[in-house]
């Protein structure tokens, strides 16, 4: 494996690194896997799980990746413009993938992307044909009633829950906040939620776009309230008959950010394993 820091953009460049397997363990010479930041975390990824996917992507399945910084994040600077953050990052991405093909003549790419960058793996793919695959942890999924049943359903009939309730609203007991614990500034913290999610209709009507175009799917979900058990993402967005092009997998005792060395190891495997078994398919 041979890898370089690499300058996207003469003015104002995106920042990354490029790992390329030895030409004899090339697998998809014209295929590159872009890894995008999580929230404002630099590009190396929580407890430095991009780089760890990128090298295991490049000498187990023998995938060129880059992992860059977006403007503004890690070792790229800010660029002023009227764009959104979101926009801006569709735009960045579509610029990155310009200068690899210029270059490398890469013609597909597989994104990747934790929680905001899933969201922007998604909304390129919408955006740019090249894109073949993505590959999104904790991406956009909605509750459904099954899901609302199985997370509140035990918390409802749990007599320490309302007894730990009835506690901390008079005062009684704390209730710690995860800037408390974990001693991170509370502005730093990227967690599922539902505020900032497009409507679940435009969403499906993406997806149904994406599937009718044969883009394959790897979608990663981990432990919280808002995924809760396997198949959920299918019931979310039933009308898409999805087919061969997903794959889900449900981690629930893993956190957003794989903070356990094993959960870590094992969803870079898995990635691996299923960009291996892509690229081998003949009409890849």
């Amino acid at each position: 494996m041979r890898e370089q820091v690499v300058m996207v953009g003469d003015e104002l460049p995106l920042v990354g690194v490029l790992s390329e397997p030895e030409a004899d363990n090339n697998s998809a010479p014209r295929v590159a896997v872009v890894l995008l930041n999580s929230g404002v975390i630099h590009r190396v990824g929580s407890c430095r799980l991009s780089v760890t996917l990128a090298r295991s992507l490049c000498e187990k399945a023998g995938l060129t990746t880059f992992r860059f910084d977006f403007s503004g994040i890690g070792d790229s600077d800010a660029r002023r413009g009227t764009l959104t953050a979101a926009q801006a990052a569709v735009d960045e991405v579509q610029e990155v993938m310009d200068y690899l093909s210029d270059w490398k003549q890469f013609d597909r790419y597989i994104l990747y992307g934790l929680c905001s960058g899933a969201f922007a793996s998604y909304r390129t793919a919408l955006n740019d044909s090249r894109v073949m695959a993505t590959v999104q942890l904790d991406g956009y999924c909605y509750m459904t009633w099954k899901s609302y049943a199985l997370y509140y359903g035990p918390r409802l009939l749990s007599f320490s829950r309302w007894g730990h309730f009835v506690l901390r609203k008079l005062g009684l007991r704390k209730q710690k906040k995860g800037v408390e614990v974990s001693g991170i500034e509370e502005r730093y913290f990227e967690v599922p939620g539902f505020a900032g999610y497009p409507p679940r209709d435009e969403v499906r009507d993406g997806l149904q776009k994406l599937n009718d175009r044969g883009l394959q799917m790897l979608y990663v979900f981990f432990g919280n309230e808002y995924y809760v058990y396997q198949n959920q993402f299918e019931d979310c967005f039933k009308p898409v008959a999805f087919g061969d092009n997903l794959t889900v997998i449900h981690r629930p005792y893993a956190t957003h950010i794989l903070s356990e060395p094993e959960d870590r190891a094992s969803v870079v495997e898995s990635i691996t394993h299923w960009a291996q078994e892509l690229v081998r398919q003949p009409n890849r």
